[in-house]
């Protein structure tokens, strides 16, 4: 059966703050999904989600819409720190098929402990980074893999978005993004993008498979732990700041050893301007895009060759949130592989966690992964 053949996927999602309205109109756009019901603990905010996105139900407790709902997704709009246990209550409800926003978790063990606890649940778990759906990603994918630019060599990923501090650290309601007990700060919101990317394209370069649509030149996808990540990251040295206002980690510049010798370099500031570069670095020349995480409508990305010249790859637009969902309900589905595996999630999570360790300590921090991970179960 193909995904056209199928039935329309039932959605329900927790949590109706900013970030739910991309999810939302996201399911508005699609015919692939249906938006059943909605939750969230303010029960104004529900019933005004709901009315808006044209959701049947609206409830305050979502253990009882997934009750109540024959769901066939959850989608977690949420908060970093609540993700984990949020995971744990909807699979003891029923669930079997949840999208997280990120992160996940905080550290790499939380995130371990989830993907153990999904595959014994026999579910699927997939966390929500939208820029990966792009058919910008796929393309820098393909070049890498035909190799375009040679043997990579460096991996670099910047995302720095200025932070004017205005809310009082004692506003209980200030974003979360300004609080540290909810995971704000800079490795839970925007480093975390630069390490996924960075972690992806080091895989890549070492002979990784890629995991967007048609990435692969003979038109498969590597699903196997060792395929998606092939080059695993073995030293992170960070350094940054703590804002003197929330206590946050609003600064973060690292790098990142691979043991098949790539480096990467990530960068997650709150205290510059905008920056959401992805460079990828080779023997035979470069691919910039300058818009990664949120890219023009049209974007384009730069090949710098050895000698020099450049020219620019145009890629199409995309509604990244729909292509996102659409690809959740088709993996949950069984007729597609997940953009987004969650092998590489728990890899992201343990880099997170080293940069933060190296950051706070002021140390080079040795990463090990479990070898748990790479096992013919995981």
């Amino acid at each position: 059966m193909s995904a056209s053949d199928l039935p329309a996927f039932r959605i329900g999602v927790v949590g109706c703050g900013g970030i739910s309205s991309r999810h939302g109109r996201a399911g508005l756009e699609s015919e692939k999904l249906q938006l059943v019901a909605c939750c969230d603990i303010r029960e104004s905010v529900a019933r005004e989600w709901a009315e808006t996105y044209d959701c049947e139900a609206w409830y305050t407790d979502y253990e009882e819409m997934i009750g109540d709902q024959a769901l066939d997704g959850v989608v977690l709009a949420t908060w970093p720190n609540q993700h984990r246990e949020q995971v744990e209550r909807c699979l003891n409800a029923g669930a079997r098929n949840i999208l997280s926003e990120k992160s996940l978790t905080a550290d790499g063990q939380e995130a371990l402990e989830l993907a153990q606890l999904v595959e014994s649940a026999g579910a699927y778990l997939m966390e929500g980074f939208m820029y990966r759906h792009h058919p910008f990603v796929a393309e820098l994918e393909r070049q890498v893999a035909a190799g375009t630019i040679g043997q990579i060599d460096s991996v670099s990923s910047k995302f720095s978005t200025l932070d004017y501090e205005e809310e009082s650290p004692d506003d209980p309601n200030r974003n979360w993004r300004r609080d540290p007990e909810r995971l704000g700060g800079s490795p839970w919101d925007i480093t975390c993008y630069a390490i996924n990317a960075v972690n992806h394209f080091a895989s890549m370069g070492a002979g990784g498979r890629g995991t967007g649509k048609g990435s692969n030149p003979d038109g498969t996808l590597g699903s196997d732990a060792k395929s998606l990540v092939a080059a695993r990251p073995t030293r992170v040295w960070s350094v940054g700041s703590i804002s003197q206002v929330y206590g946050t980690l609003n600064r973060q510049f690292g790098l990142i050893e691979y043991d098949s010798g790539c480096v990467g370099y990530v960068e997650g500031s709150r205290q510059a301007h905008i920056s959401e570069e992805l460079h990828i670095a080779g023997r035979e020349g470069r691919l910039l895009i300058r818009r990664a995480w949120r890219p023009h409508e049209q974007p384009v990305i730069e090949h710098q060759y050895g000698n020099g010249e450049w020219r620019e790859i145009p890629v199409s637009g995309a509604e990244m949130y729909r292509l996102q969902m659409e690809n959740f309900a088709d993996v949950a589905q069984g007729v597609a592989e997940p953009v987004m595996p969650l092998i590489q999630t728990v890899v992201n999570m343990y880099t997170i966690e080293a940069t933060v360790t190296s950051q706070l300590e002021d140390r080079l921090v040795d990463l090990e992964l479990p070898a748990s991970l790479f096992e013919e179960s995981a």
